[in-house]
């Protein structure tokens, strides 16, 4: 039997819903033809499937700025222990900040992505985010975006495949800025106003499509003007499909309901790049975050609350435990991890911020979107 998840059901996915899912997650500049192409499916039970798993809620789609391109360089990297009394008061004052683009809070743990335009600018907003008169403890990185300090950003398609038992991957992983990006080619951020413009519409679209009758399957690169679709395609805005834990049901059994927070310092000779290759390869766990900045860590993956049936366990590979793997390459570990429906989202990855402000007054209450 598939266990209860949050939402109340307790189906499986089917084989055909998985492996539409796992195109999903891993969108990148291929088109529509060749995701289905990927799938090996009937072109009407793709599409079947794609409009089910954003009309469920499973996956949603944001459109990312390549942050130097757009004058961001920059990036803090929060995770706090509130206290009880003072959660709401942290996450309010995280929110101000003018580049904050990621919020989530759970009673246990607060975490926030914040996007600064210089050193200058990160230095004073990390003064205002270390509250430590409301958190029992708090870690604040923020890595310069030039550097390949951000390797894996909000990228689950590694993830949603293991979990399916899909070998391989197909971009996974994609960070966000380093030296390979457009905005480090390029050397200079963009001054155009009509293209800020241009890019705000389209960072909007996620959030304005549905008010205006669009729903979200139809919220992709697929029917965007000229003008939108000239940014997806030289890559100075990425379109990222996301997936929310706490809505897509189980596959054969298993589960990915927490959200779990790993901190750390790394040993002498030991990085992000040494790390990400044995978790992926010999412990088969695909962070969707992964920060580095002067020795210490953030690490960020979905786990299971629970395994599931042991028919299911036993067609798993032998694989190296993950505990081991951290101790070999950090010290002073410390794991944080909560109920993925149990996650807030204050700011629901809302790149359009970096070009308008904040979205809303300091201190209003959280959107009501879940993590």
């Amino acid at each position: 039997m598939s266990p209860v998840h949050p939402g109340g059901t307790t189906r499986d996915l089917t084989d055909a819903e998985v492996r539409v899912l796992r195109a999903l997650l891993a969108a990148g500049q291929e088109n529509e033809r060749e995701r289905l192409r990927q799938t090996e499916l009937p072109r009407s039970t793709y599409h079947a499937v794609r409009k089910r798993a954003y009309a469920e809620g499973w996956v949603k789609d944001r459109y990312l700025p390549d942050p130097l391109l757009y004058g961001f360089s920059h990036a803090t990297f929060a995770l706090a222990r509130p206290y009880a009394d003072k959660a709401q008061d942290l996450a309010r004052a995280w929110a101000a900040e003018t580049g904050a683009v990621v919020l989530w809070q759970a009673a246990a743990a607060i975490f926030a992505a914040v996007l600064h335009t210089s050193p200058a600018e990160a230095a004073k907003a990390t003064q205002r985010m270390e509250r430590k008169d409301l958190a029992s403890e708090m870690l604040l990185l923020t890595p310069s975006l030039r550097e390949a300090t951000v390797p894996v950003y909000f990228d689950y398609e590694g993830l949603f495949a293991n979990m399916a038992g899909i070998p391989g991957t197909t971009s996974y992983p994609r960070g966000l800025g380093g030296p390979n990006s457009v905005g480090a080619r390029r050397g200079a951020p963009l001054s155009s106003e009509g293209i800020r413009r241009t890019t705000q519409e389209l960072l909007l679209r996620p959030f304005t499509g549905p008010a205006d009758g669009r729903p979200g399957h139809l919220l992709g690169p697929v029917g965007l003007p000229r003008s939108q679709r000239r940014l997806v395609d030289q890559a100075w805005v990425e379109r990222r499909v996301l997936p929310d834990p706490a809505r897509i049901p189980s596959f054969q059994g298993r589960l990915a309901d927490l959200t779990v927070f790993v901190r750390g310092e790394f040993l002498e000779g030991r990085s992000a790049a040494s790390l990400l290759p044995v978790l992926t390869e010999q412990c088969r766990v695909y962070p969707f975050l992964l920060v580095e900045h002067r020795g210490k860590v953030l690490l960020g993956a979905q786990g299971q609350s629970a395994t599931g049936p042991s028919e299911t366990v036993t067609t798993i590979p032998s694989r190296k435990p993950v505990l081991p793997t951290l101790q070999e390459h950090l010290r002073s570990i410390e794991v944080v991890q909560v109920r993925a429906a149990e996650l807030t989202g204050w700011l629901d990855h809302r790149y359009d911020r970096l070009l308008t402000g904040p979205a809303r007054p300091a201190g209003s209450p959280p959107e009501p979107v879940s993590a």
